[in-house]
């Protein structure tokens, strides 16, 4: 069984940003607080994806804010715990859908919604 296009001309390239990733912490006190920790120190590469109307709207009668989309080489590790940060900006994970694209590789789009006043935390 194929699992590649055996007609690839290209791979895939994600030239239109780059981002940190960060996972949520959220305290043990009375009052869950969040903090951010990041994961590692690599860089994550993206291919900026437009919003349709529909997601628009959809998303605007749930009182969600969705601000942005994107595409990354597959990263199953990340999930709705984690917040991006992109050009000094935070995001929030609001749902990231794996997939095999029609050459065979495998890759992620990312759905972000704005992160407000985040708290980020040092290595520990």
């Amino acid at each position: 069984m194929l699992h590649y296009n055996l007609g690839i001309t290209e791979i895939p390239t994600y030239l239109d940003g780059k981002f940190t990733l960060y996972q949520i912490i959220q305290s043990d006190n009375g009052y869950p607080y969040e903090k951010l920790k990041k994961v590692n120190d690599n860089d994550y590469f993206f291919n900026q994806l437009s919003l349709s109307d529909t997601i628009m709207f959809e998303n605007e009668k749930r009182d969600k804010k969705i601000v942005l989309k994107i595409r990354i080489a597959q990263e199953r590790s990340i999930n709705s715990q984690n917040v991006l940060e992109i050009d000094g900006n935070f995001y929030k994970v609001f749902n990231i859908y794996h997939f095999k694209n029609k050459d065979g590789y495998f890759e992620s789009d990312i759905t972000l919604q704005k992160y407000n006043n985040p708290e980020v935390v040092n290595h520990e």
